[in-house]
């Protein structure tokens, strides 16, 4: 009887523990809700040293960063942007026409990075893989959604 009484405490505080680390991790990692998720921007390698990351900004200006190689910031991070810098990003996507924009741009060439940027508001999602031909709307878009990102302070989450 004892032993049981001994186990099940046992798994009782083990539990406790693993719960409590689950809710710290969610809580103190990120206010980023994926079910929000607004912008999303990932660049793939090349053959020479091209930066391998990931980008996710919600509504809210919460932001994620996933560094893979060739970036000052590998590994999983979280940074905010403000309501304004939100704003003008969102006003970029309309005058770009984001919408009206190629699905794909793509030339048979190699060493070239990918560029893949998803857009999603009110209900509306649209995803450009950007290889090669782009217009170069689309590339000043891209290019600013990067200098805007790394210009974060950035809070390590992994």
């Amino acid at each position: 009887m004892y032993y049981k009484i001994s186990c099940l405490r046992g798994i009782n505080a083990f539990l406790i523990v693993f719960v409590s680390l689950q809710i710290i991790s969610c809580t103190g990692s990120s206010k980023f809700t994926a079910d929000k998720l607004l912008i999303e921007m990932e660049k793939t390698s090349c053959y020479g040293q091209c930066p391998v990351y990931t980008v996710k900004i919600d509504g809210d200006g919460n932001g994620l960063f996933k560094g893979v190689e060739n970036t000052d910031y590998v590994g999983l991070f979280t940074f905010r942007i403000s309501t304004d810098e939100l704003s003008r990003l969102i006003s970029s996507f309309e005058e770009v026409g984001f919408y009206d924009l190629e699905d794909r741009y793509y030339k048979n060439v190699t060493d070239l990075p990918t560029v893949y940027l998803t857009y999603r508001k009110e209900g509306k999602e649209k995803r450009i893989m950007d290889y090669y031909g782009a217009p170069q709307a689309l590339k000043s878009l891209e290019k600013k959604i990067q200098s805007l990102v790394l210009s974060k302070k950035m809070k390590k989450v992994e």
